[in-house]
């Protein structure tokens, strides 16, 4: 009985180590260890397949690139190429996502159904190609399933949108060219956005330049809230790469949305600038998705946390730059008025005559022994009030967005109350100044006929 048992052990122990050295060679890419233990055990491969729970030797050998080794696999055991690992990827998916050309070959060669494999996030080994940029790589996928290319991932993302959420230029000019259809190029997610949509919200110059260059592409198309790609870059801060956007936009014959047509039998209406604004600036909304960052269906991710931080900050300090500009404004508005009333030196409190000089009471001091000093004086003083006021004016009624608001019927009331208020100042201090100027006439004339 403890003889069996030993001869057990020593067997299962055996299994273990082959199992083991089995995993080193496929790391190392070792072919003749892998002839050696297919010699002393026939079923090595088999065993593998079946007591591999993660990672099979082929998935070794496609992450690692070992060509060698990977053929050597499937000339004695073609269907590993349909083993899966935790994450539900084929060595394929690995394979396609490091660029392995001649490695990705070869598995399509074996198994060319293996390219439509997802994995447990829903992508197949042309999402990972994609993804990563792999030019050479999409192509033979393409080329093998040209199928793969409508799989779409959660909320309704296509191939496409792929590309152009990682930037991946090349990849999406190569899926373009290959497929070339309209409602290919033209396909939409689950909000209604084109990768159109996607490339202006995400401001990728070079992508939508190249998208409404192409026949195939159409520039006035809406998402799921009747909003164009132009309304999106309108909508959106101004920077250099936003402006670029919008000219070629334009140029394309792009247009916004509440400057297209109504069609009979649309299932939205078009949105005002207002709700536009609200639409692109609110992430709780369907359309922040094609507006404000159009993210994946998947919980945020650090740099996605960070970037709405950095977003949030930046408006914080716009609103407060914008509160402390109103403080000195009204503030210089309030100083330029009461130097007005009161200019430096003070006012007569009484009427006298002084030098041969008149002196009314409430006029200035200054004005009398300084008149030169007084007029600059009084010239600066109107300047920075009626400057203040201006800018009181605009930091009131121009959003932080730098778009003008819709202007209800109270808005408009005040608004025109404050222009009647700014009018009925500027007037006062246009007669104060012709009365001065009169005097002053007056004096000089009286001056003359004295001499005379």
């Amino acid at each position: 009985m403890e003889r069996k048992y030993e001869e057990r052990a020593e067997e299962e122990e055996s299994v273990e180590g082959r199992e083991r050295r089995l995993y080193e060679a496929s790391v190392t890419g070792s072919v003749n260890s892998l002839k050696r233990l297919m010699a002393k055990d026939p079923l090595t491969l088999a065993r593998a397949a079946v007591t591999y729970f993660n990672e099979t030797p082929l998935h070794v050998a496609a992450m690692l690139g070992h060509l060698d080794f990977a053929s050597y696999l499937l000339t004695h055991k073609r269907d590993m190429t349909n083993a899966l690992d935790l994450r539900g990827r084929s060595p394929l998916h690995l394979a396609s996502a490091n660029g392995y050309v001649e490695m990705v070959n070869i598995l399509l060669s074996a198994n060319p159904d293996v390219c439509l494999i997802r994995d447990e996030d829903g992508r197949t080994p042309l999402h990972q190609a994609v993804m990563k940029g792999e030019v050479e790589v999409t192509r033979m996928l393409v080329g093998a399933r040209p199928q793969v290319t409508r799989y779409k991932l959660d909320q309704g993302e296509t191939i496409l949108h792929s590309a152009v959420k990682r930037n991946r230029l090349g990849a999406l000019k190569l899926l373009v060219e290959l497929v070339g259809e309209v409602e290919f190029v033209n396909s939409k997610d689950d909000y209604g956005n084109t990768v159109l949509h996607t490339a202006t919200a995400l401001k990728q110059y070079e992508t939508a330049k190249y998208l409404v260059e192409r026949p195939e592409m159409e520039v006035n198309a809406v998402n799921g809230n009747g909003i164009t790609a132009l309304d999106i870059i309108q909508h959106m801060p101004r920077d250099l790469k936003g402006m670029e956007i919008r000219e070629s936009l334009v140029k394309a014959g792009a247009l916004s949305s509440r400057n297209m047509p109504a069609l009979p039998g649309q299932g939205h209406e078009f949105m005002g600038e207002s709700d536009i604004t609200m639409v692109i600036e609110n992430p709780q909304t369907p359309a922040a998705a094609a507006a404000a960052v159009l993210t994946e269906a998947k919980a945020p991710t650090p740099l996605r946390g960070r970037e709405m931080k950095i977003r949030e900050n930046k408006k914080e300090w716009t609103m407060k730059k914008r509160d402390a500009l109103m403080v000195a404004a009204t503030l210089i508005a309030g100083m330029a008025f009461q130097s007005a009333l009161n200019p430096p030196g003070g006012v007569w409190d009484e009427d006298k005559v002084s030098g041969g000089r008149k002196m009314s009471a409430g006029t200035s001091i200054m004005a009398q022994y300084h008149p030169q000093a007084y007029q600059n004086f009084m010239a600066c003083n109107a300047v920075s009030f009626f400057a203040s006021q201006g800018i009181v004016f605009l930091v009131v009624n121009i959003s932080p967005t730098g778009k003008l608001p819709d202007i209800t019927p109270v808005v408009r009331v005040s608004l025109l109350v404050w222009l009647v208020l700014l009018a009925f100042v500027a007037l006062v201090h246009i007669i104060r100044f012709l009365i001065w100027c009169a005097r002053k006439v007056r004096k000089a004339t009286i001056s003359c006929f004295r001499v005379r």
